[in-house]
This record gives structure tokens, sequence and C-alpha cells, in this order.
């Protein structure tokens, strides 16, 4: 299992790095699109869709709003108003029983199809910018510092559970710890690269994004035990499925993108 998850995890970073600073940004484009899509495809598992019509109406939805987007039909700036005030639901509703209603398919359906289409059309938004590449391993390393820093120093520190009921796993420790490490590897190259008080947000952008991204591992969570589901799939040999490897992006990139628009970077 370990061999299986190593050679899918190579394979998987070769894809992304190869997509992501191709020449051509369609290779990008195409990457995000088909990610997203195949967890919008793990997300109808969630909702417990059985029928053909609601599978063939939600799929339209999801290409519809991932469309307008596109077309910016709405301002960049209302759309990372709304996600984020979208997430700061969700993160509610995963360590309360206060909006338990919004474990019925009628609302989780939406909701797959705004998290998912917002977060990748940002994400290949990131990619347009001046230096995008880099801003875009900006974003995802501010996520994995957060996970690898969690899991080390909740391993040999944790004490303290996060959010029993969601994932018995994590701690509090775990969370201080991988905020610690983002604070770590980014705080000397912000500060070397930008003036004190560009510097500052940014460092404050990457510390949010990393926690939230927290809370969006901690929502899939929830969702899976609602389902009674251990994986979103088996899409992806030894690491489950696409949500299980995205979920913390999806929660991250309105925040990354929030911080981004305040520099008056994006849009």
């Amino acid at each position: 299992m370990l061999k299986q998850r190593i050679i899918t995890a190579l394979i998987l970073v070769a894809i992304v790095m190869a997509c992501l600073f191709a020449s051509n940004p369609l290779y990008w484009q195409g990457l995000i699109i088909l990610a997203v899509t195949l967890g919008f495809y793990e997300w109808l598992r969630f909702c417990k869709v059985e029928s053909l019509g609601v599978k063939a109406i939600s799929y339209l939805a999801f290409a519809a709003c991932l469309y307008l987007i596109k077309l910016a039909v709405m301002p960049m700036d209302i759309v990372v108003v709304l996600a984020c005030m979208l997430w700061v639901v969700l993160l509610i509703f995963t360590v309360t029983d206060a909006l338990d209603f919004l474990h019925s398919k009628w609302f989780k359906l939406p909701i797959g199809v705004m998290v998912l289409s917002t977060a990748g059309w940002l994400i290949v938004e990131f990619q347009q910018l001046p230096n995008g590449a880099l801003w875009l391993l900006c974003f995802f390393f501010s996520v994995w510092a957060a996970d690898v820093g969690a899991y080390f120093v909740g391993k040999r520190f944790g004490k303290t559970k996060l959010a029993p009921k969601v994932s018995p796993g994590k701690t509090i420790e775990g969370l201080l710890g991988g905020l610690g490490l983002v604070l770590i590897l980014f705080a000397p190259i912000l500060f070397t690269q930008f003036d004190k008080g560009d510097a500052a947000l940014l460092l404050a952008t990457v510390l949010v994004t990393a926690f939230v991204s927290v809370g969006g591992d901690l929502f899939e969570s929830k969702l899976k035990r609602y389902a009674g589901l251990k994986d979103s799939s088996q899409i992806l040999p030894g690491h489950g499925g696409v949500l299980d490897r995205i979920d913390s992006l999806l929660a991250g990139a309105p925040i990354f993108a929030a911080g981004l628009l305040l520099l008056d970077l994006l849009g």
C-alpha cells in the first residue's frame, strides 16, 4: 500500500508540475477542470443521488456555473467574498451541530456546485497572474506545509482533540504545529522579497489559508462519515479519491484569493 501510495503521489506531482509550467495555459486549465469534475462526481456520492435525471441536472448546473464564472458575469471581488462567506458557514457546520440540515442532498448539491466551480476557477486564475506559477506554489505549499506540520507535531505531541466527532486523529497541537511550519517557511522568504507591509499581509494570508485548509479537510471528513464512506472514491490508487486530495485546497483557495485582492494582485 505504501509503495502504491508513493508511486501515485510521484505521478501526480509530475503531472501537476508539467501542466503548471507548460507554455500553453490550456494544459493547466484542462487539468483543473478534470480535477474538479472528478471531484463533483465524488461529491454526488456524498449526496447519495441515485436518479439519473438529478445527476444529469447536477452536472449541467456544475458546467453552467463554471462557464458563467469564466465569463465574469460577476466581478471577481464579489465572487471571492461570497466564497469566503460560504466557507464560514461550512466551517460552522463542520465543528458544530447547529447547521446539520445542510446534510440534506438538496443543500449539498448546490454547495458542491459552488465550492468546486469557484475553487477551480480561482486556481486557474492564479496561474494567469504575473509569476503565476510561483503564486500557485505559494498557495500549495501553505496548504501542504500545514498538513505535514500537523501530522508530525500531532503524532509526537498531540493530546487535545481538535474535532473528535469528525476526525479523532486531529489535535490542536497538530494544528499549531502546522501553522508554525508555515510561519517558519514563509516569513523569511516574504520579508526579504516584499516591503514590510505587503510581507505582513501575505504572511497573514498564507497563515489564514493554512488554517482554513484544515477546516476543508474536516468538512470532507464530516461528509464522508455521514455518507458512510471511508474515501470519496478509489480513483487514485493508495490515496482514495480526488476530493481526498483537494479538500484542503478547495477551502483555502478563496482565502488566498482574498489576500491577493487586498494586495491588488488579483482581478
